[in-house]
């Protein structure tokens, strides 16, 4: 598993940062999926987000937990791949109660192609970009 898997693992739930108009939109999410080396979050069809994400894909990522926190920047992508939504409901049993099934037209679940990733601790900064790619 990667740094930031691992992270955001310990993290509970972090950030999901999109872009709104002219303006970042945030909100807390707390589903995640690492698969084949990718990153997967989750949303519904019918909410901002997802239409956010339609018009424009650039994601961030904040995520702090016990004076450590992450910053990660990527380009999200929809996959319609049936395994890893069948994979994101079955590791995320929250989600299995939102959604029901892989088939459910409601999901709309995103691969995260890392740009940028950035730990950080007190003063210190590793860049993590590589290890996440």
């Amino acid at each position: 598993m990667s740094k930031a898997y691992d992270f955001l693992k310990e993290c509970g739930f972090y950030y999901l940062l999109t872009v709104d108009g002219d303006y970042p939109a945030g909100r807390p999410i707390s589903g995640i999926l690492e698969a084949d080396g990718t990153m997967y979050f989750g949303t519904r069809t019918d909410k901002a987000v997802y239409r956010q994400l339609k018009r424009n894909t650039h994601v961030g990522l904040l995520a702090f937990n016990k004076g450590r926190w992450l910053r990660l920047q990527a380009d999200a992508e929809e996959t319609h791949d049936h395994s890893i939504r069948e994979q994101y409901l079955s590791r995320l049993p929250a989600e299995i109660r939102r959604f029901g099934n892989a088939d459910n037209p409601l999901l709309a679940v995103f691969a995260m192609h890392i740009v940028k990733a950035d730990l950080h601790a007190g003063e210190t900064s590793e860049d993590i970009t590589e290890e996440e790619k």
